[in-house]
């Protein structure tokens, strides 16, 4: 009986001692993960990161938030009584294969490195890359997420995104609109020219250059020209479909027969 006794004490111990490192452990993870939103919280309103812009501070927030967690795991494992150098031994043991695993994540994080560095972009830009486009929303370690003209969300991979050509469509303050026509072959050249530019008037184009019209080329039975005008970045699309209502009229208004010579009014831009 004595010994059924001490059995009992001594697993009674042991329940209430893992108990004891259960709850301890539960309390350090949710203190933790609230002491983790309060410095995420902390640093998106510092005046630190108010001086980044959004691509590095949401970079930073997202790797600040990563690295916390991590080292709340490895408090709470350790306080769960498994022993560091074990835990250490592990990770090294697994870092390989788990580098093998995740090439894809890593190459992910060195791109969002390397977007943060370089800044092709920043949040709020439009931008062209890895076959996809739309207005950069957020950057994070991993991914870059985009929204299109029609409100669709694209989480691109930072990897793509670094290793592909970028067009920063809203870099600079003003853009310009190419319009490519062609027109029936044997019209006069000075005349569509006129009435290309003209399609411009009252168009909200800006005087960095006068509207143009050039000739560019020749297909089969037709004269291929490129009409040019600069805007305001914001009013790119505005301008443009006005141009394309714009030009069939004066075409038409000049005599060049729109209907009748099938004209062909095509875009070179997305």
């Amino acid at each position: 009986m004595d010994i059924l006794k001490q059995m009992l004490a001594n697993l009674s111990n042991f329940a209430l001692s893992v108990l004891g490192k259960l709850l301890f452990a539960l309390i350090i993870f949710l203190v933790g993960r609230q002491l983790i939103k309060l410095v995420k919280r902390m640093f998106e309103r510092s005046r630190a990161a108010k001086n980044l812009n959004e691509s590095a501070a949401g970079f930073i927030s997202s790797a600040i938030s990563i690295t916390a967690n991590l080292i709340l795991v490895l408090t709470v494992v350790s306080v769960l009584g498994v022993p560091m150098t074990s835990i250490v031994a592990l990770l090294g043991s697994a870092g390989l294969a788990i580098g093998l695993a995740l090439q894809g994540g890593l190459s992910n994080f060195a791109g969002g490195v390397m977007i943060l560095i370089f800044r092709p972009f920043d949040v709020g830009d439009y931008i062209v890359t890895g076959g996809v486009e739309g207005t950069v929303t957020k950057v994070s370690v991993f991914y870059t997420t985009l929204t299109t003209p029609d409100n669709k969300c694209i989480v691109v991979p930072n990897s793509t995104v670094s290793n592909s050509t970028i067009t920063n469509v809203s870099a600079e303050d003003e853009r310009r609109v190419d319009i490519a026509v062609s027109v029936p072959a044997g019209v006069d050249v000075e005349e569509v020219k006129k009435a290309l530019t003209a399609a411009a008037e009252g168009v909200n184009v800006t005087d960095r250059e006068a509207p143009t019209a050039i000739l560019v080329g020749f297909g089969t039975g037709s004269y291929n020209f490129e009409m040019r005008a600069w805007c305001r970045n914001a009013e790119y699309w505005d301008v443009r479909f006005a141009l394309l209502v714009n030009i069939p009229e004066k075409l038409e208004k000049a005599g060049i027969g729109i209907a009748k010579s099938a004209v062909v009014v095509t875009t070179k831009d997305k």
